[in-house]
């Protein structure tokens, strides 16, 4: 059986059905490395709230975080969140002085703190949350280790801790990789989402997890709970042609009964397979 998630619904192209009066309408993009001036403007439908699951630049370039702000000030939506991606490597400053400098930008390097300041027409989230419309929000940038890029962690302990920091009322996760077992599919090493976020996201309620990260996995899922987006705006070619994954949301207060309600069902063992 195919779950549908408690509470969101997803929009499909090209989003012109309306929301339903009092809900809100997010539109997800992310891994656009560099290249948001190249999405097609019948991929940039308006919305509410713009969400975006990292991979903004190439390499942390700091020319590319000015364009992309000015394209996320562009964007019709009211409001805008943004967490960092592995490929985002400005934004993590231990890891660029140490390493990260010299193996991708040789000549001069890029003074970190002007990354951030960089990003004015946005949240920018990193371990931290934001309330917006009454949806508790969250957002974090870690991912398990690949390659040895920014924001990674060794699976196991150190995520788990970043993970426990998820506040129990979160009703939306934005990260970077998705979880184990949901958008997480690639061409070439099968799943390889994290587990310990997978583990994370069960023991909270939570409405919808958006993330990234994995291009090949762009796309939806869901179980009985959750709603589960992989919104590579990138293909494994790095073409910025995946659609944006658009999705509404009932009132906060409607949207956190229903998915309290789906988890105390699954947690008791009272839905059916």
């Amino acid at each position: 059986r195919r779950w549908s998630p408690a509470g969101a619904r997803v929009v499909p192209a090209p989003w012109t059905s309306p929301r339903p009066e009092g809900w809100t309408r997010f539109v997800c993009f992310s891994d656009t490395h560099g290249l948001h001036q190249l999405i097609p403007k019948d991929h940039m439908p308006p919305a509410d709230v713009l969400l975006h699951a990292g991979d903004f630049t190439n390499t942390g370039e700091l020319e590319q975080i000015e364009s992309f702000n000015e394209w996320l000030e562009a964007y019709p939506a009211e409001q805008k969140l943004v967490i960092a991606g592995n490929h985002d490597i400005t934004l993590q400053e231990d890891y660029y002085r140490s390493r990260g400098a010299s193996r991708f930008h040789r000549g001069v390097p890029y003074d970190c703190s002007k990354a951030r300041p960089l990003l004015k027409g946005c949240s920018y989230l990193e371990d931290t949350s934001v309330e917006v419309r009454g949806y508790q929000i969250y957002g974090s940038p870690w991912q398990p280790e690949f390659f040895d890029w920014a924001f990674n962690l060794p699976r196991g302990e150190e995520l788990r801790q970043k993970w426990s920091a998820i506040p129990p009322d979160t009703d939306l996760l934005l990260v970077h990789g998705p979880p184990a077992g949901h958008v997480d599919m690639t061409s070439r090493a099968g799943r390889v989402g994290c587990q310990d976020l997978r583990e994370a996201v069960h023991q909270r309620s939570i409405s919808v997890v958006v993330s990234g990260h994995l291009h090949s996995a762009y796309g939806t899922d869901a179980d009985e709970v959750t709603l589960y987006v992989n919104a590579s705006t990138c293909t494994e070619q790095y073409n910025p042609t995946h659609k944006p994954i658009v999705f509404d949301l009932p009132p906060a207060h409607e949207l956190r009964e229903a998915t309290k309600k789906a988890a105390l069902e699954r947690k008791e063992g009272k839905l059916q397979l």
